[in-house]
């Protein structure tokens, strides 16, 4: 089983792809570089201490299917697949 979820709450249309586990704190990580960048309209990617990213939300999901995609997709890569021919 993975450590990922794909949420979506139907009153705001809002979609929250994880891409992985939050990580635990470790020595190295920088609490600045944890947050969210947006990343396209309606689209947030937040980030891990890490620096990585650790999740994507999309609002107004319903009106992004190319968010959906992209997320998905980078789900596969963090999971280690490559992508569907």
């Amino acid at each position: 089983m993975n450590d990922t979820a794909i949420l979506y709450e139907p009153s705001t249309d809002t979609m929250r792809i994880e891409l992985r586990r939050w990580p635990g704190a470790g020595a190295g990580d920088d609490l600045d570089l944890a947050g969210g960048e947006d990343a396209g309209e309606d689209l947030v990617i937040h980030y891990a201490p890490d620096g990585e990213p650790y999740a994507w939300e999309i609002e107004h999901a319903s009106k992004h299917p190319e968010h959906i995609a992209a997320a998905l997709a980078a789900l596969r890569q963090a999971q280690g697949h490559r992508n569907a021919a």
